[in-house]
C-alpha cells in the first residue's frame, strides 16, 4: 500500500485551446465631434420667422442625426 503512492504514472491532461477575443478602441473622428449652435429665438417672431426657425433646427437635428448613426456604424463594422 506505501509503494503505490510512489508510483512512476503521471497523469497528463490534453492541454485545451482558449479562444482569446481582442477589442480594439475606435476612435471617433473629429468632424463627428463638432457641435452646432443652436438658433436663438428673439423676442417677437412672426409666423414666417417661426417657419424659417424650425427649418433651421430642423437641419441642426438631421445633421446631429446624422453624426450619431456615423457613431454608432463604427461599432457595428465588418471585420
Amino acid at each position: 500500500m506505501l509503494l503505490a503512492g510512489c508510483a512512476n504514472e503521471r497523469i497528463i491532461e490534453k492541454p485545451v485551446p482558449v479562444e482569446v477575443v481582442r477589442v480594439e478602441r475606435i476612435p471617433i473622428p473629429a468632424d463627428l465631434l463638432v457641435l452646432h449652435n443652436k438658433t436663438t429665438i428673439p423676442e417677437t417672431v412672426t409666423y414666417g420667422e417661426t417657419l424659417q426657425l424650425w427649418a433651421a433646427d430642423r437641419g441642426i437635428i438631421d445633421t446631429l442625426l446624422g453624426q450619431l448613426d456615423a457613431i454608432r456604424s463604427l461599432n457595428n463594422e465588418p471585420e
